[in-house]
């Protein structure tokens, strides 16, 4: 369901709000066929940099490529068309039932009229099946629980179809389960072929479901590192500024998955 993922890189990218300065100099890149969890304390970043890569944002310095083409060079359909983001957050306002909501990740496929059609309709229902919500499809969205929201704006970005996938948080509200459930469908659709970058808050998450990981430091830069023993103790303590010691999970002898 997904297209051919392509490159995603951030070269040198400046940002900030106002006088606040988010990234410095701060450069990424996921490839497709993986996972790149994003890890970083709160307030480093991690969802400001992920707009940035949606083209939702414009980094004052710096660019964002997707393949060979600078991403600033696409209108915002062909954005949609190849670029998914499910936000931290829940749109507000948002009056639809799961199924329809799940559907407007169609439209930047859609023609002229915006009618979408028996295709993109078995499409909503098979993301909703996949993401195992397919009994919620016509429940209001109002009257689902958070995590019950999350899932359906996975299978809205499922739907979409899109070469890369920017997740933001996407075990927000999940249960331990879901969690898990919701990061092996991210990396069956890394498998398939598309680019996948993933907020995460749980290095151990990172580690069991992703290819690489990038840690985003306090001082708005970037590290990215994959392999044996590189997501180690020391480097998670310095990231978060609080002691952690070393754990199975962390050991060198379990290391990320290669690519």
């Amino acid at each position: 369901m997904s297209a051919a993922g392509v490159r995603l890189r951030a070269l040198g990218l400046r940002f900030g709000y106002g006088a606040r300065a988010v990234l410095s100099d701060a450069n990424l890149e996921a490839h497709p066929g993986e996972v790149l969890a994003l890890l970083g304390p709160n307030g480093a970043g991690k969802s400001t940099l992920l707009r940035l890569l949606a083209g939702l944002l414009a980094p004052s310095q710096g660019a964002v490529w997707l393949g060979d083409a600078p991403l600033a060079g696409l209108d915002r359909r062909a954005r949609a068309q190849r670029v998914a983001l499910v936000p931290q957050d829940f749109p507000a306002g948002a009056d639809f039932t799961a199924l329809e909501l799940v559907l407007l990740g169609r439209a930047p496929h859609l023609g002229p009229w915006g009618i979408d059609g028996a295709d993109d309709r078995a499409r909503a229902l098979a993301a909703l099946e996949e993401l195992e919500v397919a009994a919620l499809a016509h429940r209001h969205v109002a009257t689902l629980s958070g995590g019950e929201r999350r899932r359906v704006l996975l299978a809205q970005a499922r739907c979409q179809g899109a070469g890369v996938v920017l997740l933001d948080e996407p075990t927000a509200h999940l249960d331990l389960g879901h969690q898990a459930h919701a990061l092996v469908r991210a990396r069956a659709w890394a498998e398939e072929g598309a680019t996948v970058v993933a907020v995460l808050h749980d290095p151990n998450l990172a580690r069991a479901h992703a290819h690489a990981v990038a840690l985003m430091h306090g001082d708005g830069t970037v590290e990215t590192g994959r392999g044996r023993g590189w997501l180690t103790a020391e480097r998670l303590t310095a990231l978060y500024g609080w002691p952690i010691e070393e754990a199975p999970m962390f050991r060198a002898a379990d290391p990320l998955r290669p690519r």
